[in-house]
């Protein structure tokens, strides 16, 4: 897909704060194939704790600051939502996060005259692609992933019109699966593109294997669901060999391994915490399958497409997954892996059993899953989709 010579700021709330930052992977990614298609693209993001403007790999990255470097931990370490939690003086951060946001896009849309201005997670970025589009004349892009339009609906209802009001201004909205694009109904006034994501990676190769290992690879928070998974495997270790590696860290970790304690399962489930992409891949390759038991959790927010299971289907590997959120749009049960009810250890036990001790059974739905990521979400196809929104094709 030939792109026309434009240039393009993404908005983001988080990006990569020094060469291997595990930051938003799959967005350093999307944005390294544009710019292999020759699109100029910048990034505007928050400083984290004085962090002034960079260049990482080659992307000019604008960083605002907000306040005194000690204060400056809204982003990065966990949501903004969940800092919001820890007292006021949060509260006061978030509108000054909001201010000098907005000072700053003015200012450097005015002066680098951007063509398009790419929003990602627009609750509360569209201020931002507003002001662009008006002082920079820049068409605005607007991205969901799910999480902002659920908090919305959940915890600020009374937001949603003015919200509505503000994201129709859009020259186009995208979302990341069918699911948000279902959930954006009646908030959203006009045609929503579906523009997924792939491995972060871009597709993991080399030669797998089989080694009884079982894995799950996340942040250890709640609406990833790793209790109802650690559940499941008490019940199945009697009936398969295989070994539990959960990868991530997270501040459910110091939970679930007293869980994995009083269960006994001590030397059949192993913590890895965070490692190397190289370990990843490693791991990726050699197990036996992926499980991702996501759930819904107090916010509402839920896996909005599961960039994991993509990179586990990317070696051959089956996936069992939650029937939730996004998971369906890359899951098809019996097919490429097993869909499986949220927060039920027991389904989840059984598809667990079934999937370890049946290696054909492996080996048929690992090819499918192999051929559903070359398809279906490779990165040619994704960037190629968004460029023609970004030359105005496809109606936009």
């Amino acid at each position: 897909m030939e792109a026309l010579k434009m240039k393009v700021l993404f908005v983001a709330t988080a990006y990569p704060r020094f060469k291997g930052d595990i930051i938003t992977p799959w967005l350093v990614e999307l944005i390294r194939k544009l710019k292999d298609m020759g699109i100029d693209v910048s990034v505007l993001a928050p400083s984290y704790r004085g962090l002034r403007t960079q260049v990482l790999d080659g992307v000019k990255v604008y960083r605002f600051r907000y306040s005194l470097r000690r204060f400056e931990r809204l982003t990065h370490e966990e949501t903004v939502v969940d800092r919001i939690k820890r007292g006021p003086v949060n509260v006061i951060l978030t509108f000054l996060y909001l201010f000098f946001g907005a000072r700053a896009i003015v200012r450097l849309t005015k002066s680098e005259k951007f063509d398009i201005v790419h929003v990602h997670w627009p609750f509360p970025h569209v201020l931002f692609g507003i002001l662009a589009k008006k002082y920079g004349r820049a068409r605005l892009f607007s991205s969901f992933y799910g999480v902002e339009i659920r908090l919305l609906k959940k915890k600020m209802p009374f937001l949603l019109r003015p919200f509505s009001m503000l994201i129709n201004k859009s020259d186009v909205v995208t979302a990341i699966s069918t699911h948000t694009a279902e959930e954006l109904a009646g908030v959203v006034r006009r045609p929503i593109a579906i523009i997924p994501f792939s491995a972060a990676m871009g597709g993991r190769q080399g030669k797998s294997s089989d080694s009884e290992e079982i894995i799950f690879v996340g942040r250890l928070v709640t609406r990833k669901g790793v209790n109802y998974l650690i559940d499941a495997f008490q019940q199945v270790r009697k009936y398969v060999p295989h070994r539990l590696i959960i990868i991530g860290s997270g501040p459910e970790r110091g939970q679930l391994e007293e869980l994995t304690t009083k269960l006994g399962l001590e030397d059949r489930v192993c913590f890895t915490g965070t490692i190397s992409d190289d370990a990843l891949n490693r791991y990726y390759k050699s197990c036996s399958f992926l499980v991702l038991p996501a759930v819904y959790d107090e916010k509402g927010d839920t896996e909005g497409l599961g960039v994991v299971l993509l990179e586990a289907m990317s070696c051959g590997k089956p996936v069992i997954a939650s029937n939730v959120g996004g998971i369906t749009d890359i899951v098809v049960d019996g097919k490429n892996g097993f869909l499986v009810p949220p927060a039920d250890p027991e389904t989840l036990a059984s598809a667990v059993v079934r999937m370890a001790k049946n290696r054909r059974l492996r080996s048929v739905l690992g090819k499918a899953a192999r051929k559903t990521v070359d398809e279906k979400f490779n990165w040619d196809r994704i960037v190629g989709d968004l460029i023609k929104l970004y030359n105005g094709r496809n109606g936009q």
